[in-house]
């Protein structure tokens, strides 16, 4: 009982340690994919139609902030401005999202806590809490991790307590992680498949089937219902061709394909040391925990590489890289225990058929997760890769289920503490720890964030302008992705297809001009100092625009506002 209650203490004390790290450093940096997916969703709570007054397609997601985004400008922030708060819509997105994840984290823990995984319950929670979504705050890549996550919380419940009322929760799950992501809607029918297959395999009736299925489609009506009533139906069918990115320089089919063969020469490279380990077995005498403190060694080792491959550049990609590793491993590790007689098969609750269940669903849906987003990426396999946080969760369950390998869960959950408070995103796409120079800003929606002060700079010319000569009744457009803080500190509407719009590089915004005359803004801002500007001078977006607003309105720093 004395050691229990001490290590109690010690658990508690170090939640209450890393909340407070994580608070202190949530106001840090700006990283540009936050202030773009922030703006995509005010959009919506200014009321742009879906799909015809923007092309993005990810603005399915503003459905889910608009509730975060009234709340903000219809209560907070009057109120924060009467008591002199220094607190704008960005940071208090952030402190909602770290709020939300550590709700999700406590309710994974309390869910493991009836499994026979129990005493990894405190690790694989506090790993949840810890793993970084590229920037902190909400996102269609945070939507989709945290929907996931439920899921496999509310499928966790069922086999617990057979209350089918868990897939009308699950349901509801999958339709959140649709609206974030719309290619998500293969994983709910993946889920749809799984509760079939249990059917046929076990005692699971056709109810849960039913009510998953059913709560989609009500689901799937009421958002219909909206965008009927907001952008119309045939209307936002008519420009639904629009949606995506122009600049796709492969097809979707070389995308995939190079996704694949990463994801092999990661299964590799992650198998290497098992390999080598399984061959020295026959040769010499290595126990369990030379060969788990060989494994460990490895993942650190290897995540010190391939940070250090890009010492300048150093991203939370790198970490993904690390938990792929881990994701791969899970087949191994769970295969060892049960031929070793590690885990006691039947431990588990007498209404699952086997405690692995849990962790093979775990695996599985995080498989299922990971080729959703890598049919859908753009990028690198760091993409994908976030969706093997949940694999990663069940190796941790796995390994302290009997003490083993804890030197791999601590070095994880210590890189993820790294990841989370001290290596913070920002700027262009650039991470950098949190004892750099930043300026605190005092004005607009980023009040409170603090910035490096070539950032904290631009921000401030950004808002002089957007502020001083631009209205709620102008529409705006700026010309740089990289720049769209711009319509964060604005109440102008969004005179453009996407705030990512690539204007230096193809011409869809005037194709969406051209189809959608009425949103053609009154004022562009462009930052002469941006490395793309000449791309834009000289390309057939930016010759149109120098033609077309010709009124200088003002400049700010290297920031000028032209007007029609």
């Amino acid at each position: 009982m004395e050691q229990s209650s001490k290590n109690l203490f010690v658990k508690s004390l170090l939640v209450i340690v890393i909340a407070a790290w994580a608070l202190w450093t949530l106001n840090s940096g700006l990283y540009v994919d936050e202030n773009g997916l922030l703006t995509i969703y005010k959009g919506i709570n200014q009321g742009q139609h879906m799909f015809v007054d923007s092309w993005e397609s990810l603005q399915t997601g503003g459905f889910l902030a608009w509730p975060l985004f009234a709340l903000y400008y219809d209560v907070f922030k009057p109120m924060f401005e009467t008591a002199g708060i220094n607190i704008g819509l960005v940071l208090l997105m952030r402190i909602a999202y770290m709020i939300v994840r550590a709700l999700v984290a406590i309710y994974l823990y309390f869910t493991i806590r009836k499994t026979a995984y129990e005493d990894g319950a405190y690790y694989g929670a506090l790993f949840y809490f810890l793993f970084v979504v590229t920037w902190k705050n909400f996102s269609y890549k945070s939507y989709c991790e945290i929907a996931v996550m439920l899921i496999l919380c509310f499928l966790i419940r069922y086999h617990e307590s057979r209350n089918v009322a868990y897939f009308v929760l699950t349901g509801i799950a999958a339709s959140i992680a649709i609206l974030a992501y719309p290619t998500m809607l293969i994983l709910a029918v993946v889920i749809g498949v799984i509760i079939i297959w249990k059917m046929y395999s076990s005692d699971i009736g056709i109810m849960p089937l039913i009510l998953f299925v059913t709560t989609c489609v009500i689901c799937g009506i009421a958002f219909l219902t909206y965008l009927q009533l907001t952008s119309g139906i045939p209307e936002a069918l008519s420009q639904l061709k629009y949606l995506g990115d122009q600049d796709y320089e492969e097809n979707v089919f070389v995308r995939f394909g190079k996704i694949l063969i990463s994801y092999a020469a990661f299964g590799v490279v992650a198998y290497i040391p098992v390999v080598l380990i399984n061959l020295f077995k026959r040769i010499i005498n290595i126990d369990d925990y030379l060969e788990k403190g060989i494994l460990s060694l490895y993942w650190f080792v290897f995540l010190l590489a391939v940070c250090f491959l890009k010492v300048d550049s150093i991203s939370n990609s790198r970490f993904i890289y690390a938990l792929i590793l881990v994701y791969f491993w899970f087949p191994y590790l769970i295969h060892e225990r049960s031929e070793n007689g590690y885990t006691v098969i039947g431990a588990y609750n007498n209404t699952i058929n086997s405690e692995k269940e849990v962790l093979w669903l775990m695996f599985t849906m995080s498989t299922a997760a990971q080729f959703v987003w890598a049919v859908s990426t753009n990028q690198d396999i760091s993409v994908p890769g976030h969706m093997a946080v949940y694999a990663a969760i069940a190796v941790i369950l796995l390994l302290c289920t009997n003490g083993e390998m804890l030197g791999l869960v601590r070095l994880m959950i210590i890189s993820a503490v790294f990841f989370l408070c001290f290596w913070v995103a920002e700027g262009n796409g650039g991470y950098s720890d949190i004892l750099k120079e930043r300026w605190i800003v005092t004005e607009g929606e980023l009040k409170g964030i603090a910035l490096l002060p070539e950032d904290y700079k631009a921000n401030q010319s950004v808002y002089n302008l957007v502020t001083n000569y631009v209205s709620k009744d102008d529409k705006l457009l700026v010309a740089f992705g990289s720049n769209s803080t711009g319509y964060l500190n604005c109440d102008a509407k969004q005179g453009t297809y996407s705030v990512y719009a690539r204007t230096q590089k193809n011409t869809k915004l005037l194709e969406y001009y051209e189809i959608n005359p009425d949103n053609q803004a009154d004022y562009v801002l462009i930052d002469t100092s941006n490395v793309k500007y000449q791309d834009f001078m000289d390309g057939e977006v930016g010759k149109y625009i120098m033609e077309n607003y010709t009124a200088q309105v003002a400049k700010d720093g290297d920031f000028v506002l032209w007007g029609r």
